[in-house]
């Protein structure tokens, strides 16, 4: 007859083999898609039932973490208010005009520099500089916008129930005119600003990206969104912007927070919950061997939060399982 020890030891590996076929069987035959999206970017089939790199992490979460607070914080409008109720010293664009058709737009709004966006999407906008434009080419692109259902791409189900609107954002300028110069992309674990990545002069033809880690060193790292890879030192509101983003994360397990420095002055872009569609790129990795530790899936709504049926039983696996391996690692 076993041991006590030796019974609970064979039956925590009994339902570790239960839950790793079953979860990684239901996530194949019910998300095939996404299965397939997750392949390719992984190059290699997901595991998801105790994700143990950033790409499974990701597929975990579109399935598993559907967090309802992040259908708010993943519209462009409401993510703005949601921004200052949890920073109230942070700035914001200024909101011109919210509306659904870009031939309601005022035609005085147009007439200068603005941002037309709309709430529902990633890359959905367009930057009028002066006053030029297309206005049948912006109206075939905003009707396009409004009838993308963005959800379906990648899987990322937050942007789905989103109320579809556009709007006319304020196009940030420093004292002298040019355009906001620094953009910060903060990848933020928990309470911890792990890095980010810098454009500098995005909007000019010296636009450039940098990418720092918390202490302002700066590594090579392949192009992302086709800017040619600078080495500039990091700007001195780093640390201001690093630990801004980490307020407004307010120790969500991960969440990327998009800012602006102008003049001294930081201003609030979007959150993202699935950057390039669920993909941290290989230099990150190498860079950030602690980003599993400091990923920790124990902070999701998923796991924090009462689930119903076999979900709660998977639950209260995970965690347990998340919990034994945090044990080992420590000691």
């Amino acid at each position: 007859m076993l041991s006590n020890g030796k019974t609970r030891i064979v039956s925590d590996v009994c339902n570790d083999v239960f839950w790793q076929v079953f979860i990684t069987a239901y996530c194949y035959v019910r998300h095939p898609y996404l299965t397939c999206f997750t392949m390719q970017l992984h190059r290699k089939l997901p595991a998801p039932a105790c994700p143990d790199h950033p790409v499974d992490k990701f597929f975990w979460r579109k399935i598993f973490d559907r967090d309802p607070s992040t259908v708010a914080m993943s519209d462009k409008l409401h993510a703005k208010q949601i921004a200052c109720d949890l920073c109230p010293d942070i700035k914001v664009p200024a909101t011109l005009w919210v509306g659904e058709r870009f031939e309601d737009i005022p035609a005085e709004l147009l007439a200068r520099n603005a941002v037309v966006k709309s709430t529902h999407g990633s890359g959905f906008f367009h930057i009028i500089r002066d006053g030029r434009y297309d206005r049948q080419e912006m109206i075939a692109k905003t009707r396009k916008w409004m009838h993308t259902d963005y959800s379906r791409y990648c899987g990322e189900w937050n942007y789905r129930n989103i109320d579809r609107k556009l709007f006319v954002e304020e196009f940030l300028t420093h004292g002298d005119g040019r355009a906001v110069s620094l953009e910060a992309k903060v990848y933020v674990f928990g309470e911890t600003a792990l890095y980010s990545f810098c454009f500098h002069d995005r909007l000019t033809d010296q636009a450039r990206q940098s990418f720092y880690d918390a202490h302002g060193n700066v590594f090579s790292y392949t192009q992302y969104l086709h800017y040619p890879v600078s080495f500039d030192p990091p700007p001195p509101s780093h640390p201001r912007l690093l630990e801004t983003a980490s307020r407004l994360a307010a120790g969500r397990d991960h969440v990327r927070v998009d800012l602006y420095e102008l003049d001294g002055t930081i201003y609030f872009s979007e959150f993202t919950f699935h950057t390039i569609g669920g993909k941290l790129g290989s230099a990150v990795k190498r860079q950030f061997p602690q980003l599993n530790r400091l990923w920790d899936l124990r902070r999701t709504w998923f796991l924090t939060q009462p689930q119903s049926g076999w979900r709660g039983a998977y639950a209260r696996w995970l965690k347990s399982r998340l919990d034994r391996m945090a044990a080992q690692s420590d000691a």
